[in-house]
């Protein structure tokens, strides 16, 4: 393949014109990458080729915002994640909003892709809550810039490797078997509200108690890295949590915004 930067450069400003994807904000490195591998499902070696085939198939644009995104998800990915979640962050969160008399959870999935992580919250909070749960209005969002990923997440269905993190009385109590594949059921999907909302260009959600935003960040340049964790930290309410990646940390930068809350999960605490 032949990579010149000059087209590499017109190719980044294309995008952006002709669908508003800023590419900027991603490192070149991963950018090259991804845009390699679309190319070669084309069998085209230049950038400039590349774009005549966005120009000729517009179609294309969904499998390559697709392959930038990394929409790889699984319910409960990384499951020490969700136990910390589940055994130590609720109850936290629970016990402030009693200090607080306070019955109002918001809970942002930044970069929710197929809607798995949005509803391993839900299922989470639900448990968690059981009788009480008519006692709070909840509120869970899940946002991406993927049409396809989101109309997927809408719809709740997914097939059994999606599934392989959820132990057995999970799946039977919160998901219906159909034709091979298994429907979120509708007291788990009405907590869960799906939006189209790129992180990078619009203003983020606010008052939140809660922002997962996993294996997103390592994809961004260090200029993004660190406007998406100031504005994070200006959507959270006091005391409210940050769920990163586990390859992710706060940059030293940010480190004054965020308390570690436990290291080892990449979880932390608005300052």
């Amino acid at each position: 393949m032949t990579y010149s930067e000059p087209d590499f450069e017109y190719l980044v400003r294309k995008i952006f014109k002709d669908r508003g994807f800023d590419c900027r904000q991603y490192r070149e490195s991963y950018l090259k990458r991804r845009f390699g591998v679309r190319m070669r499902a084309w069998k085209v070696s230049t950038f400039n080729e590349y774009a005549n085939v966005l120009d000729n198939h517009p179609e294309e644009y969904i499998k390559l915002f697709d392959d930038i995104t990394i929409n790889v998800t699984q319910f409960f990915r990384d499951i020490s994640v969700y136990k910390v979640f589940d055994s130590v962050v609720i109850p936290s969160l629970l016990a402030e909003k009693k200090k607080s008399q306070n019955n109002i959870i918001r809970v942002w999935s930044c970069g929710c892709s197929s809607g798995e992580e949005p509803y391993s919250i839900s299922i989470c909070l639900m448990d968690r809550l059981k009788s009480n749960l008519d006692k709070y209005t909840i509120s869970i969002f899940g946002t991406d810039i993927d049409d396809f990923s989101l109309n997927k997440a809408r719809a709740g269905i997914y097939g059994p490797a999606a599934l392989e993190n959820a132990v057995p009385d999970v799946v039977s109590k919160y998901f219906i078997p159909e034709t091979g594949k298994f429907r979120v059921k509708d007291e788990i999907r009405s907590m869960v509200k799906f939006i189209k909302h790129d992180f990078i260009r619009e203003e983020p959600l606010k008052n939140l108690d809660i922002v997962f935003c996993r294996n997103v960040m390592i994809y961004l340049t260090k200029e993004m890295q660190t406007r998406m964790l100031v504005n994070f930290y200006k959507s959270l309410n006091p005391k409210g949590f940050l769920v990163l990646g586990k390859v992710e940390s706060l940059m030293s930068v940010n480190e004054g915004l965020f308390e570690r809350f436990n290291v080892t999960e990449r979880i932390f605490q608005k300052s």
